[in-house]
């Protein structure tokens, strides 16, 4: 009876525990906000740079890189990402240090990128 009794108690810090462990992680989930990176379009740069840069920086194929620099183009700037803030910068620093467009003679820098915070609502 006495083993019972403390199996049973056991289970139940187990389950305390774990609850207390989805509690932190939900705490941490509204803690982290995400920034949106939005690229702007520009005369400088090509279809096939976007796409190419698009694959190396967040490794997207060569589909959804189209959809991207098809939305850049026609509506002049456009989201590639929604990341915690730290990756967010990390990934805007290399669309911004990705270099020159070759295909492009006046092509002399990157694109231009930001970061727009996301509410906790979904909107910003």
């Amino acid at each position: 009876m006495e083993s019972e009794t403390i199996t049973l108690t056991e289970e139940v810090q187990q389950v305390k525990t774990k609850e207390k462990n989805q509690e932190k992680t939900k705490e941490r989930k509204k803690r982290l906000p995400r920034f949106r990176i939005i690229l702007w379009n520009d005369d400088d740069h090509s279809f096939q740079y976007v796409v190419n840069m698009m694959h190396r920086v967040f490794g997207y194929d060569k589909a959804r890189g189209m959809i991207i620099a098809c939305g850049v183009h026609t509506c002049g700037k456009t989201q590639v990402a929604l990341l915690p803030l730290e990756l967010a910068e990390l990934k805007r620093e290399q669309i911004r240090n990705f270099g020159p467009d070759p295909l492009i003679p006046g092509s002399v820098s990157s694109m231009y990128a930001t970061l727009e915070e996301v509410e906790e609502n979904g909107e910003s």
